[in-house]
C-alpha cells in the first residue's frame, strides 16, 4: 500500500504540468474580501443615483474606491499573466453576480437585481 507522501511524489513526477496548471489557477483574490467592498460600492452609488447600478458602473467605481482599488491591484500582482485592472474589477463583479445567481451568496438578501442591457444591475433592498 502506498503512503500519501508516495502518491504526492508520484503525482508530482508524472503530472508536473497539471500541478503547474493547478498552481497557476489559484485565485488571486478571495470572494470574502471582494464582496463586502462591492456591496459597499453598490450602496454608495445607489445613495447617489437612486436607481439600479449596473455591473459596468460597479466595476468602474470599484477602481475609484481606495479599498477596492487596493484589492484589485493586489490581485493583479498575484497573477502570472497580468490582466488589466478594469478586467479584474469586472471579473470580481461578475463572480459577485454569479454566486448570487447560483444561490450561494448571502448578498442575495441584501440586493434587488434587474437585467439592464443583458447585464445584472443592483440596488439595496428596501
Amino acid at each position: 500500500m502506498r503512503r500519501p507522501s508516495d502518491i504526492l511524489k508520484l503525482f508530482d513526477s508524472e503530472n508536473h504540468k497539471l500541478a503547474a496548471w493547478v498552481t497557476a489557477m489559484d485565485p488571486s483574490w478571495k470572494h470574502a474580501d471582494a464582496n463586502p467592498i462591492i456591496a459597499r460600492v453598490i450602496e454608495h452609488a445607489y445613495r447617489e443615483h437612486q436607481r439600479f447600478i449596473t455591473a459596468q458602473e460597479i466595476a468602474a467605481r470599484l477602481l475609484l474606491d481606495s479599498e477596492g482599488r487596493n484589492l484589485v491591484e493586489a490581485a493583479r500582482e498575484q497573477q502570472q499573466q497580468q490582466q488589466s485592472l478594469e478586467w479584474l474589477a469586472s471579473n470580481m463583479v461578475s463572480w459577485f453576480s454569479q454566486r448570487i445567481t447560483v444561490g450561494e451568496s448571502d448578498w442575495e438578501r441584501a440586493f434587488e437585481r434587474n437585467k439592464i442591457d443583458g447585464l445584472w444591475a443592483y440596488k439595496p433592498r428596501a
